[in-house]
């Protein structure tokens, strides 16, 4: 069995955390570590979080390892997850481009790959011409 062993200052922390916080992410990460802390095995706290095994697992390596002061890091998600814009770099010609080829989504799209080496969906052009119109 693999426990988590807390202070009571980091409990106190964790509970306040898992009170106030917006991110489900986090409230769940502070809910399996309080459930472990309690001695409730890895099976209960999946069942009880939602998390798969992998995940509960390396998250709470990630904590062990983790030098005392910043350890509440590691509830929260890191930055540069999810996907990266792709069309940031030629926004401010969008506009144009739209205006040029009477917002032609398939013509534009080409224009796009042929002159900026930049391959998007259609719904992804669609979405920033309407934005940054």
């Amino acid at each position: 069995m693999r426990f988590i062993e807390l202070e009571d200052s980091e409990k106190e922390e964790l509970m306040r955390r898992y009170a106030n916080h917006k991110s489900a992410t986090v409230r769940k990460r502070v809910q399996a570590l309080i459930l472990s802390s309690q001695y409730y095995t890895m099976k209960e706290i999946i069942e009880a979080t939602g998390m798969s095994r992998t995940t509960l697992y390396r998250f709470f390596k990630e904590w062990e390892n983790t030098e005392l002061s910043e350890r509440i890091e590691t509830l929260f998600v890191k930055d540069g997850r999810g996907a990266k814009p792709k069309l940031d770099s030629i926004i401010e010609e969008l506009p144009d481009l739209a205006e040029r080829y009477n917002g032609r989504i398939s013509v534009i799209l080409r224009v796009i790959e042929d002159n900026y080496g930049i391959k998007v969906s259609r719904p992804t052009l669609q979405k920033y011409i309407k934005q940054y119109k």
